[in-house]
């Protein structure tokens, strides 16, 4: 079994540290903007509101280089010991380009190329410590976003050369990434997935549709729009499947597996707490939302309005669990604005005055600093995923793809 698959089952040891997280701050708001404006903070067409969030947004991201990213561009997670992910380095290009801040940029991808693209086929080591790759295989989700940061920087920076390593990631994610079962190519988990019993590993989460269509516009070797369509079917089927005998709440899984004797959507009990929508899945909202934002992709709204779990838990608890078991009962009972920053996916298509309400949370989990942050402070994912979840339902996710540079 690789060493990425304990790592990459965050909702064990997240549970542990997340529970004594700080207790969130309750209406810190950048100065001169009052509570009265935060109920309209997901409407884009309120300039006050879309002010206050870029520059909560700008803020937050230099506490973050401040706090998680050396000198060297390396991100670090101080709550495990120091340790480097392919995923924290694809989130810092990510978080750098829609900043603009290129600097940041061009150190954190020069870190990464030396020293986490190091498997000779242009995807990404998963893990990094001490000095020495901890991990060698690849993980899905950070390959893709880092192409797709990649090809982003080549046009609003103006480099070229970022195109030409995009393309060098992404024929790796096609080669070793992405494999067929009967007749649909699919994104798997990683290089390790695909070969794997009783069929190929998938982690939902990690599909991003809104990049293939990109990815599609500027790497025209491979039919990336091909993995747009099993992105739907994929995550309908693992979404509504019955896992070790448990019925679905409309809730994707952490992880799950094409069984490629029956086809079927099975389990993979390998990795604990598999079939929990914990802190893998919630991101699923999130990329779904992207989708459906930027694209106006019809299939990405029907997702969300279908899966209303999220908004009648809400409706009833005002409050989100960070962790669910696959029928809806509560595994993990605590509030931990991580994975609000997922979940405002759902609202944002599904149900804006909710997502009003949950972007309110994010705001009021801001602390100004110095270093600037969102709720735990020394919480790497915390961080991202407040910042993603902020960025989308205040409108400053921006997809900068505009053709060729």
């Amino acid at each position: 079994m690789p060493s990425a698959w304990g790592m990459a089952s965050r909702a064990t040891a997240l549970r542990r540290r997340l529970i004594a997280r700080v207790a969130m701050v309750t209406g810190v708001l950048l100065a001169g903007c009052g509570a009265s404006g935060v109920a309209h903070r997901v409407s884009p067409s309120s300039t006050r509101s879309t002010a206050a969030i870029a520059g909560v947004l700008s803020e937050s991201w230099k506490g973050y280089t401040q706090t998680f990213v050396q000198s060297d561009g390396r991100v670090i997670d101080p709550m495990r010991g120091g340790l480097t992910t392919s995923e924290g380095q694809s989130y810092a290009l990510l978080r750098a380009v829609w900043m603009n801040d290129r600097a940041t940029f061009d150190r954190v991808w020069r870190w990464t190329a030396a020293n986490l693209q190091v498997r000779g086929d242009g995807l990404l080591a998963a893990s990094w410590r001490a000095g020495a790759v901890q991990d060698r295989n690849s993980a899905s989700d950070a390959d893709t976003d880092t192409a797709l940061a990649l090809l982003f920087a080549a046009r609003r920076f103006a480099t070229p050369e970022y195109l030409a390593d995009a393309r060098q990631v992404l024929q790796g994610v096609w080669e070793h990434d992405v494999t067929s079962l009967n007749g649909m190519n699919m994104l798997t988990a990683g290089s390790w997935a695909a070969q794997q019993s009783p069929g190929p590993v998938l982690n939902p989460s990690y599909f991003a549709p809104y990049a293939y269509r990109i990815f599609a516009r500027e790497e025209g070797a491979h039919p990336w729009l091909t993995l747009v369509d099993s992105t739907y079917v994929l995550l309908a089927r693992c979404t509504g499947a019955t896992l070790d005998g448990t019925p679905s709440a409309a809730l994707p899984p952490n992880w799950c597996a094409i069984d490629r004797s029956s086809n079927a959507v099975v389990s993979f009990a390998q990795i604990p707490n598999a079939n929990d929508y914990g802190y893998d899945a919630f991101r699923v909202m999130w990329r779904v939302a992207v989708d459906a934002t930027w694209n106006g992709e019809a299939r990405a709204r029907a997702y969300l309005l279908a899966s209303s779990f999220l908004r009648e838990a809400w409706d009833r608890d005002h409050r989100l669990d960070p962790v669910y078991g696959h029928n809806g009962t509560v595994v993990s009972g605590y509030t931990d604005l991580t994975v609000y920053g997922g979940d405002i996916g759902n609202f944002l298509v599904a149900a804006p005055t909710i997502a009003a309400q949950v972007q309110a949370e994010l705001l009021a989990s801001f602390h100004p600093g110095p270093p600037a942050s969102f709720g735990a402070s020394q919480n790497y994912y915390e961080q991202n995923w407040a910042w993603f979840g902020l960025a989308l339902s205040g409108g400053q996710l921006v997809n900068l793809d505009a053709g060729p540079p």
